[in-house]
């Protein structure tokens, strides 16, 4: 018969068992009869470091998933946001940088740039020439482009497309809206002429050099004139004033045409008032000239020896040739005669370059000049038959016989030695003198007109025999743009640039002008259909589903925490018996993890950032690979080491950035982690608290 407690069940034996204190009764109790109810703690005990040390591939899963988890979200917060370049770009003052030191820089650089390798026929860089400082453009460019138009139009383009592209918006439209930037442009490239030396760089790169080419060839009325003196005229006759205010209304009338505002233009540049300027220039560089030539050689020369060819036949063997009758004219023509006659002739050169006359006729009287010539064309010819008569041979017998019978009514064939024939023969000479004088009025003078013209068709062949006919052409160019003034419209602006870029330029140039009227605006679609035509549809169905990915990453971002949440949960059930060591097993791997990557992306990068380490180089050694890669000889070596230094700049602060919030992230999650482990191990405790206030049962 068992007895009353052995008839118990044996979990209420176990309840109600109750070991002796000291070790004196554990003698008479049989082993057998304690072990169905007692706990088995070595084997326990064993378990549960057996699962704890499980728990360390589980706390390495963990570290590296709460590495990718931290360095996801980091990039989530910067390369997958565009709202990031936006922020990086204004920290590195990137606008007013590029717009002021890197300009200031570069114009100083620009200063110095070889002025052959500009143009092989400047002797100065315009730059320098203009007068301008460095200064002067940067303050231009910051008022044509303002840094801060500068920057809506760069974060505009940021922000949609960039917005688009992760999948935040699902469409997009870029719109650049430029003519308000012309007109500035174009005020302050007419500021800058006003307070430039552009007139005088104008001159010395363009007129000067056309002027030295005219002038290598033999000028029209046969002017003798030198390159210096031929652009002082200009400026006379094109003041700085009147070229000014010329480029500004050429400038006024373009604009509106670049920006759209108007389809047709036309540029008129009127010379009317500066023709009297012109002509009153001309006669006084004539003046400088000689006259004379002027008029006899250039304009009554070729025309007399048309008339009267190489010579005139006079009686009894005597010739006047052409150029003895016009030196005649020349010697006894008054200096006031031949004044008034390159007066008339510039004068009617005058009419005719201004389109006031169709064309060149200049009447010369020659009249008077022919009178007072007689004298000198009657004395050569009494010279020239004396010498036919020295020159004659002495008489025979014979032809003094035949002399003194027949007598003389002729140019005798010989001179007789006896002074009695020879007064015979004399006599009759004396009557053949004469009939030359005679014939000096009926054969040389009224060969010579009374009235010399000379017309546009003298002036282009006494060009062309000169080897000049270019500047006939040039001068006819000149005479049409001085008459009727000079137009350029926009017909003559297409056709130049089909003619000298290519036949597609008017188009290109139409395509401008629509975007400086109705800005430049560029869509999602459009950047679809770019996507199709370069590489298919294929394509794009891959850049969709990119979108939608970065998207969900944009969207779940915290989700990434989810594989590390998973192990913290099983790093707690294998560690912890309690929830209070479970809770801490999790924190403490949270913890540990977290300041590990914490110390690797900040101190330990920091360190490793300015040291270098391996073959990995740091910042410094960037920029000396730039250095060594920027030739100091080369054209705008300062503007690139600039540059080269600020993209690094840059670049290091958005390595270094990144890994700042990489850091930042691990030491938060850290700080959450010993707030966790704190309650942990104050887990007791803290539920003593609890149900001291009632908080528990």
């Amino acid at each position: 018969m068992q007895s009353q407690a052995d008839s118990r069940q044996p979990g209420q034996a176990a309840r109600a068992f109750t070991p002796p204190e000291g070790d004196a009764l554990l003698p008479s109790i049989s082993l057998e009869r304690v072990l169905p109810y007692a706990t088995p703690c070595s084997t326990v005990n064993n378990m549960i470091w057996l699962r704890r040390i499980i728990t360390i591939p589980f706390g390495l899963f963990l570290f590296v998933f709460l590495l990718a988890a931290i360095v996801l979200l980091e990039v989530n917060d910067t390369f997958l946001d565009p709202d990031y370049y936006r922020d990086t770009l204004r920290d590195a003052d990137i606008y007013r940088w590029a717009l002021n030191d890197l300009a200031t820089v570069a114009f100083d650089e620009a200063r110095e740039y070889p002025p052959a390798e500009i143009d092989p026929d400047l002797d100065e860089n315009p730059l320098v020439t203009s007068g301008l400082s460095t200064e002067d453009f940067v303050v231009a460019l910051n008022q044509a482009l303002p840094h801060e138009w500068v920057q809506e139009l760069v974060e505009q383009v940021l922000d949609e497309p960039g917005n688009y592209l992760t999948g935040e918006y699902d469409d997009f439209a870029v719109t650049l809206q430029a003519g308000d930037r012309v007109l500035l442009m174009v005020d302050q490239a007419k500021d800058l002429m006003r307070r430039a030396d552009a007139y005088n760089l104008l001159f010395e790169q363009i007129v000067t050099p056309t002027v030295e080419e005219a002038v290598r060839d033999e000028l029209p009325l046969g002017i003798d004139l030198t390159a210096d003196r031929a652009v002082a005229s200009a400026r006379k006759i094109v003041p700085a004033e009147w070229v000014q205010a010329n480029v500004e209304n050429v400038l006024d009338t373009l604009t509106p045409y670049a920006v759209g505002e108007v389809d047709q233009f036309e540029i008129r540049l009127d010379f009317e008032n500066q023709v009297d300027v012109a002509l009153v220039e001309i006669k006084d560089i004539v003046g400088d000239s000689d006259i004379y030539d002027l008029v006899y050689e250039e304009v009554m020369d070729p025309i007399l020896a048309n008339t009267l060819g190489q010579a005139v036949d006079l009686p009894h063997g005597v010739s006047v040739t052409e150029a003895e009758i016009t030196s005649a004219l020349r010697a006894v023509a008054p200096r006031e005669w031949v004044r008034d006659q390159a007066d008339l002739v510039i004068d009617s050169v005058g009419d005719y370059v201004t389109m006031k006359t169709d064309e060149l006729r200049v009447d010369i009287d020659l009249r008077d000049n022919k009178n007072r010539a007689r004298e000198v064309l009657v004395e050569i010819a009494r010279d020239k038959f004396a010498q036919v008569i020295d020159d004659l041979p002495e008489c025979t017998s014979s032809q003094i016989t035949r002399i003194v019978t027949v007598g003389i009514d002729s140019l005798p064939e010989c001179m007789p030695s006896d002074a009695r024939v020879e007064q015979l023969v004399l006599a009759a000479v004396d009557s053949l003198t004469g009939e030359v004088e005679r014939a000096v009025d009926t054969m040389v003078l009224s060969s010579v007109p009374n009235t010399l013209t000379y017309t546009q068709a003298d002036l282009e062949n006494a060009l062309a025999k000169a080897g000049a006919a270019d500047n006939y052409d040039l001068l006819e160019d000149v005479r049409e743009i001085i008459g009727v003034g000079w137009t350029y419209d926009d017909t003559d602006l297409k056709a130049d640039l089909a003619e000298f870029i290519d036949p597609e330029a008017a188009d290109r140039l139409d395509d401008i002008r629509g975007f400086l009227s109705d800005g430049w605006t560029y869509t999602d679609q459009d950047l679809r259909d770019l996507i199709v035509d370069e590489e298919g549809l294929q394509t794009l169905d891959d850049y969709d589903t990119s979108r939608e990915w970065f998207q969900r990453a944009r969207s779940w971002r915290l989700v990434v925490y989810l594989p590390v949440a998973i192990l913290m949960l099983i790093i707690a059930f294998l560690g912890g018996r309690t929830w209070g060591s479970r809770i801490g097993w999790a924190a403490a791997y949270l913890v540990v993890s977290s300041a590990i990557i914490f110390f690797v992306f900040g101190p330990v990068f920091g360190a490793f950032s300015e040291a270098g380490v391996a073959d990995v180089p740091n910042f410094d050694d960037l920029r000396a690979e730039a250095l060594e890669e920027i030739e100091v000889a080369d054209n705008f070596s300062r503007t690139q080491l600039m540059a080269s230094n600020k993209l690094i700049d840059i670049l290091e602060t958005v390595v270094n950035g990144f890994a700042s919030g990489v850091a930042g992230k691990a030491f938060f999650l850290g700080i959450v982690g010993l707030i966790i482990l704190g309650v942990a191990i104050s887990w007791q405790t803290l539920i003593g608290f609890a149900r001291q206030w009632g908080l528990l049962d």
